[in-house]
């Protein structure tokens, strides 16, 4: 465990060699005569690496994405995202596992898998990614609990102390046993893929955004005491999810999460926050001497229920304007670890997500839940590139902030220099983030202000513009300064290339110390240079394309690369491995010496004598440039050799041949036979319930008991074994004269309820709060008089809140968390000879997904299903016998409220090597109907057709057979008696997208259907 009181001594270490300038010059490490590594070290500017092959540490600027494993449940498709991070030009991937998902039961550790995280490992070493493990236990993440399983959400206690978690989260007992079994099974596989083993693991995280308290303090030690017991030799970390200065020194790094626009307005896009002033004098208050991290940056923006709008509008809301005039304050602010949250978004397949939360968890991330790029990802590349290259932003000092370093005093200046190489950058914005003007200015840099020779700088509203000056670059060259955004630079044949872009008729200045006498060329733009006092300055307007300067002197020779903004987002710089065990990771044994552009994709490159081979995606034709050594005489891409010709700047060209439409043939769905079966028998006479589970328990250990009825406590379903999707219940009486029933439902936000007497609709119950309750009057004729009566209630079970979250306008005001009910908190019959104090109701009897906590279905987990008949049967899997099954599609419907099951079967044959993006859509109309989509067998999505606003989802291939038969089934839940409530208007199959190249092929993993026993 790494006590408070250790790191104290470490500080106390630090702040004896002096300023911080000095700090800089003296690299902390995990201390090695306490077993911990010193390949991850750090000091108050960045980590550093230094791997078994190095013989000394290199920084490193932590440029990370985060990731989730579990949203997206194809193992095989987890190198695909991979790829794109690195093509990205990241370094890191950070990810969450889920312990509800692997400890699914008190006992069992199920890391099998979608659960098995070795592959997501493997392939991040493979890709030359580091990787930030962050385990939990409790996560957040949108999904349901933040991950705690349902089991242990039924742990006793509510301590005055932690009054939104009950015991959840603290060192109380039952809960610090609750998590040994899963903490200490992921630990030991985190601690064998650590960089100390040869694995891609840098850093982990102990529990995740939580707070100073009684208890939890302890927690959180405790936590830490087990990872290192299982052998984390790596640094630990904490999140804070603010400035509140929390768990500062329980671990070794301190971070914070930050989400400065907001993450939940993606509704009003245009709507900024300003840029926040305190982050760094925050983190050089609270923790000086460690690099300043965010583990969580705003990467996207969650969309939730009954929103307006759709994930398009959140990536819109945090595009490449909000990218660069954040993500380049984050420099501003010293920051050197940056997590983005999310780059990859995925799917909240099954009952994964909590009550907030619908299927897509897109994120309006920098690639899209189908795995496309976006402008996002455009933006966040060429940021990439700039960092991985330019390293003296490793190690800055702030030397001002403010408005008297331009001529305008409407833009707003911090002044960074790297204390040992004195290169400065200048990182301008508006003032006030959200202007939308356009500001013109000049800079002043030491005794010049540029530009020298013509025009002024533009700022564009809601832009950011870096200046480099005195910077090094390639292995002799050096950059006075460049007014241009920077994105890379490399070393061909002994001339140093710096490429650099921006937009279409904006002016840039490049100024390059010389010698006595210089020559500038610059091909095919107008430019004005001058040489004179030894320099050489350039100055130019953008224009569309690629262009290039040459300037050439006494012992110089430098080529820059001058494109437009959207022609530098096809750039790619792929990193050819070296040697050594770490030869795939930038900076540490990778080379980047070509410059590939065009293609859509460029996932990997290899340099082997005179043959460059490069795989990657074309969404088009696309000419291919390849910019590199002069040896370069044959090219591949993907296998195939290419025809090759020269272009006038010297790069090499060809023309790859892109897809040959722009979509593919699919089956229309409304064409095909679907076969229909009732999936409500529940509400037939003399339905046999006497094998479901009985909802006997007196009494409870939530903190949540019952509001009134009795005796049997049905508030907590969790307390039978039940904790993910429909749950049904049953409750019999003697009919007695009762009128009506008056039931209190708790399924979580924007949860639906339905009920019968016998098989007569009742009404069903719809909205945001998580409770509702409701008197459903008995229509005439439905009671039976003297005999055996049944209340049949479908609910959702819409996930378990997270921690922290409160939930007003419940019944009685209270509190809600992740112990939230999940059940009936209120239940009495009305009538003559009705009391709810007295017992009405014979007997309870509850129903959930199949199994509860022992499911039979291994591979797709328990989140997949629901309690709903057809989920209970199988009749979403492959291969279930439907032939008796009436023929009717789900646009004929059902004929009255209740639960209908459709099946049918489709094939593809879809391109090879092509990567095809699939989705289904739903008719994006209104009606009181939700509707579970299963693709082979996996829960692929929910509609929630009186919600919205998904109506497409996306499946992914390995869940879809894109070369074969695919089983498809709809479970329609039906909540009222117009038209609209009882069909789905239309169901159809679109792509996205088509790419030539792709991941490659992908396996299936779709058990099919074997017997269970009716219940």
């Amino acid at each position: 465990m790494f006590s408070s009181s250790r790191l104290l001594s470490v500080i106390c270490a630090v702040l004896a060699v002096g300023p911080k300038h000095a700090i800089g010059a003296h690299i902390l490490s995990l201390r090695t005569d306490d077993g911990y590594t010193s390949q991850v070290q750090w000091d108050g500017h960045s980590f550093s690496i230094q791997t078994p092959d190095q013989s000394t540490p290199r920084r490193i600027f932590l440029q990370s994405g985060e990731y989730h494993p579990w949203r997206l449940p194809v193992p095989e498709l987890w190198p695909d995202v991979f790829q794109k991070a690195k093509a990205a030009g990241l370094n890191s991937i950070s990810f969450y596992s889920h312990w509800g998902m692997m400890n699914p039961k008190d006992g069992v550790l199920d890391m099998e898998g979608i659960n098995n995280l070795q592959p997501f490992f493997d392939a991040a070493k493979e890709a030359g990614l580091w990787v930030i493990a962050r385990p939990g236990p409790y996560i957040n993440a949108e999904t349901s609990g933040g991950a705690v399983p349902g089991w242990a959400t039924t742990i006793p206690g509510d301590p005055s102390w932690n009054p939104y978690n009950g015991e959840l989260r603290s060192n109380d007992t039952a809960f610090h046993n609750s998590w040994q079994l899963y903490v200490k099974g992921v630990a030991s596989l985190i601690a064998e893929n650590q960089i100390t083993e040869g694995g891609p693991i840098i850093l982990v995280q102990v529990e995740n955004e939580y707070y100073n308290g009684p208890g939890q303090n302890e927690y959180i030690l405790e936590l830490q005491s087990a990872f290192r017991d299982a052998g984390i030799v790596v640094p630990t970390s904490v999140n804070d999810p603010g400035l509140f200065r929390n768990l500062v020194n329980e671990t070794n790094i301190y971070t914070i999460d930050a989400y400065p626009i907001g993450i939940s307005a993606c509704a009003t896009p245009h709507t900024w926050r300003d840029i926040p002033t305190t982050w760094r004098p925050y983190h050089e208050t609270v923790m000086p001497e460690t690099p300043f991290m965010f583990t969580e940056f705003q990467g996207g923006a969650f969309n939730a229920w009954a929103s307006p709008v759709t994930y398009d509008t959140c990536r819109e809301f945090t595009g490449p304007n909000f990218q660069r005039v954040f993500y380049h304050q984050l420099w501003a602010q010293g920051v050197t670890a940056s997590n983005f949250y999310m780059f990859f978004g995925g799917t909240n397949w099954g009952q994964v997500s909590y009550p907030m939360a619908y299927t897509s968890y897109d994120y309006g991330a920098a690639i899209t839940e189908s795995r496309e790029l976006t402008t996002k990802y455009d933006e966040l590349k060429l940021q990439s590139f700039f960092l991985r290259s330019v390293h003296d932003l490793y190690k800055t000092d702030l030397i001002v902030n403010g408005t008297n370093l331009t001529t305008n005093p409407s833009i707003y200046t911090t002044w960074l220099q790297n204390p040992d190489t004195h290169t400065s950058f200048y990182i301008t914005r508006q003032v006030n983030a959200s202007w939308d003007d356009v500001r013109n200015y000049k800079l002043h840099i030491d005794d010049a202000t540029v530009p020298q020779l013509d025009g002024d700088l533009i700022l564009n509203g809601r832009d950011s513009r870096v200046i480099a000056a005195n910077m090094a670059f390639g292995n002799k060259s050096k950059l006075l300064y460049s007014t241009a955004h920077i994105m890379t630079a490399l070393t061909v044949d002994g001339t140093d290339v710096l490429v650099i872009y921006g937009d279409v008729g904006q002016t840039a200045e490049l100024a390059f110390p010389t010698g006595s006498s210089a020559s500038v060329k610059v091909e095919g733009l107008s430019v004005k240079t001058r040489v004179v006092r030894g320099q050489a300055v350039v100055n130019f307007k953008f224009s569309s394309g690629i262009h290039t300067a040459q300037i050439t002197g006494t012992n110089m020779a430098i080529k820059v690369i001058i494109a437009d903004y959207a022609t530098a987002t096809t750039f790619w710089q792929p990193i050819i491995t070296g040697q050594g065990t770490f030869g795939n990771y930038a900076d540490i044994g990778g080379t980047t010496p070509v410059l590939v552009v065009g293609p859509y994709l460029v996932r990997n490159a290899t340099l082997h004598d005179q043959t460059l081979s490069i795989t990657g995606d074309l969404n088009r034709t696309t000419t291919l440039q390849v910019f590199g050594p002069s040896s370069i005489n044959r090219v591949q891409w993907n296998g195939q050799d290419l025809k090759l010709s020269k272009t006038m700047w010297g790069s090499l060209s060809a023309t790859l041949p892109g897809p040959t439409g722009t979509s593919v043939s699919l089956p229309s769905l409304e064409d095909l036979t679907w076969k229909f079966a009732d999936s409500l028998p529940e509400i037939k006479d003399k339905y046999d319930d006497s094998k479901w589970v009985d909802a006997d328990h007196m009494t409870t250990t939530s903190k949540f008991p019952r509001y009134y009825g009795g005796p049997w406590n049905l508030s907590v379903a969790s307390d039978y074994g039940y904790h993910v999707g429909n749950i049904l219940w049953r409750g019999h009486f003697n009919g007695a004269g009762q009128k009506a029933v008056n039931l209190s439902i708790s399924g979580g936000h924007n949860f639906a309820a339905s009920a019968w007497l016998n098989d007569a609709f009742l009404g069903a119950m719809e909205g945001f709060v998580p409770t509702q309750n409701a008197s459903w009057p008995y229509p005439d004729g439905a009671l039976k008089e003297g005999d055996d009566n049944v209340i049949t209630i479908l609910q959702d079970h819409m996930g378990f809140n997270l921690a922290g979250q409160i939930v007003c306008c419940t019944p009685g005001g209270r509190q809600r968390d992740i112990q939230s009910p999940r059940g009936i908190e209120g239940y009495y019959l009305l009538g003559e000879d009705a009391n709810p104090n007295v017992t009405q109701f014979s007997s309870w009897k509850i129903q959930g997904n199949f199994g509860g906590e022992d499911y039979p279905d291994k591979t797709r987990k328990i989140f997949n299903e629901g309690g709903l008949f057809g989920e209970r049967m199988g009749y979403h899997l492959p291969g279930f016998d439907d032939s008796k099954w009436e023929t009717r599609s789900p646009s004929k419907g059902l004929d009255a409220p209740g639960v209908g099951w459709f099946r049918t079967t489709f094939d593809l044959d879809l391109p090879e090597n092509h990567d095809v993006p699939i989705s289904f859509v739903f008719a994006d109309t209104p009606g009181a109907y939700r509707a579970q989509l299963y693709v082979n067998g996996w829960q692929m999505g929910k509609r929630a057709a009186n919600l919205g606003p998904q109506n497409i989802f996306v499946v992914q291939p390995g869940i879809l057979n894109l070369h074969g038969t695919n089983t498809l089934a709809v479970s329609l839940w039906s909540m009222g008696t117009a038209p609209e409530d009882l069909a789905i208007p239309s169901l159809e199959l679109i792509s996205t997208g088509v790419y030539t190249g792709g991941p490659g092929p992908v396996s299936q993993d779709n058990p099919s259907w074997t017997d269970r026993q009716a219940w």
